[in-house]
């Protein structure tokens, strides 16, 4: 019998911090994260390294940041690359039964050797020739539902997946939260016993499409919603002291990031969004409630994060793809394990690629050379006040540049490149980040001094994969039947009978 402890790493895609029930959201609803966070511990401080899907959660699973990993691209599953030293490789090197469950958007071949068990939710996660290898769209083909997926480019009658103006058009039975819930349960019921496991269980909604099961269309009231602050940036404000890209950029409204000042349509969004948060934690809650039920919970180290955040009304915006503000760069973050502390908030700084370091040491599994982070235990145990900056790295589509991002525990500084310059907030004075002092003479020192910093760690390196090869690849894909469906809004049973043929 395996001695170590068992791993279950919970992620959603595009949650906000601020929206969990305790850390003082007062609508969303969140009891079973809310009950994690009071057996563990809860990182208010916590941070992503890369504002999108792929390139932030290969920091994760490699400990590495963006600069050394060399990813940037979100298009990737069929990047030909191996890496021997992720996360799931090393956990299964020495002795764990690894399963990956949900939405991976990653890399397959580090898949294939980090995980014996996978099964996949999202078509970012399957052959670009054919769209029934992923899992869940299998699922969804077999039950005579395909056509209903809502991932990817909405067409015309699937426009309020983007603004959370209407509910999904499958039942709850058959949506993407009941599948991965039911698929966990599926895997933790029939696993190896006599070996501890490392379970990745992986959601991809709140992301987009935000449309909740039609069952679920009226737990939240618009009316409820309390928009953040920060919300007059854009509604009131129209971004004044922004760079001028964005402020032509949401010029007249946009929609992805949505921008809009109708407040009304911003607060039936954001309903639908804590819908599928509630959703999600209602999940979680049916596999933590199975390892009590096996008494296995208590031998357990859980974790909670998401892959990065969402503006979720803050500044007056939705969705992402906008700079890298707080509520894109921070994360929530969770975490119980076997001796650990119970209802502990950190305050301390910690980022995502320090996870891989934390679980090897709670596991007692050595630490590839490979890995840049840091165990985080020294700040729960009050020996360290958490990491002196967060760094996060982008391939900005949106201005054409790599644009950075750093976070002390007092500022937010952004740089997108020569041409537009950046943004400093000072969150001591403003924590909703609404006045950028990027060029008020009061913080020339303090911007020179960040710039600096931030230049010390991003330095000049090359990388495998960006925007430009995303582009690329859509490119030579755009008629396979999985982009099709997934990005070119084209409906399953309109291409099936081409690809039975």
């Amino acid at each position: 019998m395996n001695h170590r402890p068992n791993i279950l790493l919970l992620m959603s895609d595009q949650h906000n911090a601020n929206c969990l029930g305790v850390n003082g959201n007062p609508v969303v609803r969140t009891l079973n994260l809310d009950a994690l966070a009071a057996r563990g511990a809860n990182f208010t401080s916590a941070y992503c390294n890369n504002p999108i899907c792929a390139p932030s959660r290969l920091c994760l699973h490699t400990g590495q940041y963006v600069h050394t990993h060399r990813h940037f691209g979100n298009n990737i599953f069929e990047f030909d690359d191996r890496n021997p030293n992720t996360l799931g490789a090393q956990l299964r090197r020495y002795g764990y039964q690894t399963a990956i469950i949900g939405k991976g958007h990653m890399i397959r071949q580090w898949d294939e050797e980090a995980f014996e068990h996978r099964r996949y939710c999202d078509l970012c996660d399957a052959d670009h020739n054919d769209p029934t290898t992923n899992h869940y769209f299998a699922y969804l083909c077999e039950h005579g539902l395909a056509h209903l997926y809502e991932e990817g480019s909405p067409g015309p009658e699937l426009a309020h997946t983007q603004d959370g103006s209407g509910p999904a058009r499958l039942p709850y039975e058959h949506s993407i939260e009941h599948w991965t819930g039911d698929e966990t349960l599926q895997f933790l019921r029939n696993r190896d016993q006599r070996r501890s496991f490392f379970c990745h269980m992986s959601f991809e909604r709140p992301h987009a499409p935000i449309a909740p099961a039609p069952e679920h269309w009226d737990r939240y009231n618009p009316d409820d919603i309390i928009l953040p602050d920060s919300a007059c940036d854009y509604i009131e404000r129209d971004f004044v002291g922004k760079p001028q890209f964005m402020r032509e950029l949401l010029s007249g409204g946009y929609s992805y990031p949505l921008a809009t000042k109708d407040t009304a349509r911003l607060k039936r969004c954001i309903a639908s969004y804590y819908t599928l948060i509630t959703a999600i934690d209602e999940e979680i809650g049916r596999v933590l409630d199975y390892l009590a039920s096996t008494d296995e919970l208590d031998d357990t180290i859980v974790v909670y994060l998401a892959d990065h955040g969402d503006f979720a009304g803050e500044h007056g915006l939705f969705h992402k793809n906008l700079g890298i503000y707080e509520s894109i760069h921070r994360v929530p973050l969770i975490m119980s394990w076997p001796g650990g502390p119970a209802g502990r908030r950190i305050s301390g700084l910690v980022e995502s690629i320090d996870i891989f370091p934390t679980l090897c040491e709670l596991a007692e599994v050595p630490v590839p050379e490979t890995v840049e982070g840091s165990s985080f235990l020294p700040v729960v145990e009050g020996e360290s006040d958490g990491k002196p900056e967060a760094i996060a790295e982008w391939d900005d589509f949106v201005t054409g540049s790599r644009t950075y991002a750093l976070r002390t525990p007092r500022y937010r500084l952004v740089y997108y490149n020569r041409t537009i310059g950046g943004e400093l907030y000072d969150h001591d004075s403003d924590p909703g980040e609404i006045e950028n002092v990027w060029d008020n003479p009061d913080y020339t020192q303090v911007r020179s001094q960040l710039v600096e910093r931030l230049l010390e760690r991003v330095g000049q390196f090359q990388v495998k994969t960006d925007f430009a090869s995303d582009q690329e690849i859509r490119r030579r894909q755009r008629l396979s039947p999985t982009g099709l469906i997934h990005k070119r809004q084209r409906n399953w049973r309109d291409i099936e009978p081409f690809y039975a043929d």
